[in-house]
């Protein structure tokens, strides 16, 4: 055992003491051969601006008027047409009662806050698959010379036990009752009930806003006209009466817009050290990349050979400042960079990656208190590739974007944010940390 011991010790001592640091592969190496990898950094320039005008697709409708300390204000009403479901409404319906009801899971803003909306009916239609914009002239379609009803409303319902919210099909809800006159008028004139253009006949939408309150935003996740009504299912029998629901929804077959409105500035946005970004009034950091410079540096000392991007990044900070009343608004998840004049051909289209055109999405780190673009050799590459002269098409937007469900894949949906969010980043005057782009190229 010993012997075996001392024989294997012997062997790791000979192949040890033939080990010698060379480098002989580098000298071996040829010169044009060798990779040569450098980085550099770009200041870039941005300032604080709000978007003329916006896309006003989303998911989902908003109400309500808010007031922040730190991030303005703004109002956000909407205008929707239902749909028409073909079903049968019983003669022997009595007891009926025509609803607007909004349900909602989630609102922004103060609980308790007193809040009225009120329902006007609209005098012309929308147009299916047109691309309203947020700042749609709401007298284009209704002069609010028929209001269908009104509800004043607390956000939080205290009256909902804590049980029944807990169950996974609780929705809050505000219900508008409309006049008598509409639901009589249904129930007369079955013409309406034959298809979607008679049913606009009747009530060719509806443009519900708040009159009241400063200090929330519902969520609203759908929006139904609502029939009840009881009838007799055997008219033997025509005291056992039967509770009815007929539902006529504001969904993807109709048209909806969000409008916002009633905009007033941050408070601080003169800043030069920081830029402000707020959904949904529309305020975002308009940026300039120095793509000309870029493309200069790559090429300074290697003219004819093809310079790779290997990496590229865009960090955005977020600017941490204490304010006499902090806001309670929270950062986005997403920022997008996208061209300023690719804005309404992508958001028309809602897609991401949308057909010939780029664009890069930053996803925040909440640990980090930053957003980090880091996808953008390739973003980069095409743009330095491109016979554009980059000096006049190199102004850009970083705004709030929602809908990302799938930021590697193809099938992502991305809509400009309208719900309640706002963050500070630093500029590329900012002492503790400029806005700056950092690229890495190689010859390879």
């Amino acid at each position: 055992m010993n012997r075996l011991f001392f024989f294997l010790f012997a062997c790791v001592l000979l192949l040890c003491a033939s080990c010698e640091s060379s480098d002989a592969g580098a000298v071996l190496q040829p010169e044009e051969d060798k990779m040569d990898v450098r980085t550099a950094s770009f200041a870039l320039t941005s300032s604080t601006e709000r978007l003329a005008d916006r896309h006003s697709e989303s998911a989902k409708v908003e109400l309500g008027y808010l007031i922040d300390p730190v991030f303005g204000s703004f109002k956000m009403d909407y205008l929707a047409e239902f749909r028409y479901v073909r079903d049968t409404i019983p003669a022997s319906a009595t007891n009926a009662k025509l609803q607007v009801v909004m349900y909602y899971r989630s609102f922004y803003g103060d609980s308790l806050s007193v809040n009225e909306a009120f329902v006007y009916a609209l005098q012309n239609p929308l147009l299916f698959e047109t691309y309203y914009t947020t700042n749609v002239r709401v007298a284009d379609y209704c002069d609010k010379s028929v209001l269908l009803g009104q509800k004043a409303y607390v956000p939080y319902d205290a009256t909902v036990s804590d049980s029944l919210r807990a169950t996974t099909g609780y929705c809050d809800k505000v219900i508008v009752d409309l006049p008598d006159a509409y639901c009589q008028d249904l129930l007369t004139n079955r013409s309406y009930l034959k298809n979607q253009d008679a049913f606009l006949d009747f009530l060719k939408g509806v443009y519900v806003t708040n009159s009241y309150g400063s200090k929330a935003v519902l969520n609203v996740d759908s929006v139904n006209l609502e029939m009840r009504y009881q009838y007799a299912p055997d008219m033997a029998k025509p005291d056992s009466l039967v509770d009815a629901l007929r539902i006529y929804p504001v969904n993807r077959e109709t048209s909806s817009m969000v409008r916002v409105s009633d905009v007033e500035a941050p408070a601080g946005v003169e800043q030069d050290s920081v830029r402000y970004i707020v959904a949904p009034s529309g305020y975002a950091m308009r940026v300039t990349l120095p793509l000309a410079a870029l493309k200069d540096t790559l090429r300074k000392d290697n003219p004819d050979e093809k310079l790779n991007i290997n990496h590229a990044s865009l960090v955005v900070e977020e600017a941490l400042i204490q304010d006499p009343i902090p806001s309670s608004m929270t950062p986005p998840n997403y920022l997008m960079l996208i061209r300023e004049k690719d804005m309404d051909a992508f958001f028309t289209q809602s897609k991401y990656p949308a057909d010939n055109i780029q664009t890069v999405l930053g996803v925040y780190v909440a640990s980090e208190r930053r957003y980090t673009f880091n996808n953008m050799a390739g973003y980069l590459e095409t743009l330095l590739s491109s016979e554009e002269d980059l000096d006049a098409v190199n102004d850009f937007f970083v705004l709030p974007v929602s809908g990302v469900t799938d930021i590697a894949g193809t099938d992502a949906v991305v809509r400009h944010l309208f719900r309640p969010y706002a963050v500070r980043v630093r500029s590329e005057e900012n002492a503790n940390s400029a806005f700056r782009l950092a690229v890495t190229f190689s010859n390879l």
